[in-house]
């Protein structure tokens, strides 16, 4: 019982989530088995609400985006919808599952106009330094007493990002007075403590490298190949960049 109980549920769900759900409008469509004796007008409907609830929060992650696909979102959003079953109903989850579909999608067709791939990674960049937590320090390893050793690491609210166009014109002035520059630009998108606008500035690409290694706490010693890396760090770290332990 409770084996046909826990079929039926994963039934509904993938049923719920599916493009003859949500799309389909032929009222005698084949169903599975499992959901035999439950109003398909009401399993329809409800498989909508739910679409219409995630399609919202991706729409408010990426605005801009959007904007500029113009008249090509509603077949992108159903493109995306048919081939990416929910997997987590948080905001970030959706807006990161909708960024993979765009990045695979445009990979096969370049969009028009050919910056699009560069706005959506920043509106998922300003979507996730705004989601960014407190980092909770894990609990020490078994032979390591001696508490934390010495180490640098990103800061949790600072996400590095590589640009083909420099886009920081299309949020800081608007889309129709500006067009991005076609440029390598190293960018980083960080919201400072006490801050609650996002920031976005560029660096250096070799500061840009630097800060993508620094994921987790690392000895300083591995990047000991930079030149004058105590003065770099020193600075990074003032900006808030990165976190230094001694």
């Amino acid at each position: 019982m409770a084996n046909r109980l826990l079929d039926r549920q994963v039934s509904l769900l993938e049923y719920l989530s599916s493009a003859a759900a949500i799309f389909g409008n032929q009222a005698n469509a084949p169903v599975d088995p499992a959901l035999q004796g439950i109003d398909r007008g009401l399993l329809r409907l409800e498989a909508r609400f739910s679409c219409n609830r995630r399609i919202k929060k991706i729409v408010a992650a990426f605005p801009r985006t959007f904007e500029i696909l113009g008249a090509d979102q509603s077949v992108i959003l159903r493109e995306f919808v048919e081939a990416s079953r929910p997997t987590n109903g948080s905001s970030l989850a959706n807006a990161r599952q909708f960024h993979e579909f765009l990045s695979a999608l445009w990979r096969r067709e370049p969009p028009e106009p050919a910056y699009l791939l560069d706005v959506a990674a920043f509106e998922l960049a300003m979507l996730e330094v705004r989601n960014m937590i407190e980092d909770r320090e894990k609990p020490p390893k078994k032979g390591e007493s001696d508490g934390p050793k010495p180490g640098i690491r990103r800061h949790r609210s600072v996400v590095p990002l590589r640009c083909a166009h420099d886009i920081r014109s299309i949020f800081e002035v608007g889309l129709r007075e500006v067009v991005p520059p076609k440029r390598d630009t190293s960018l980083v998108v960080t919201l400072p403590a006490g801050f609650r606008d996002v920031k976005i500035f560029e660096v250096a690409p070799v500061v840009l490298d630097l800060l993508a290694m620094l994921d987790d706490w690392a000895d300083p010693r591995t990047f000991c190949a930079l030149a004058d890396l105590e003065t770099l760090t020193s600075d990074l770290a003032a900006q808030e960049l990165i976190e230094v332990r001694a």
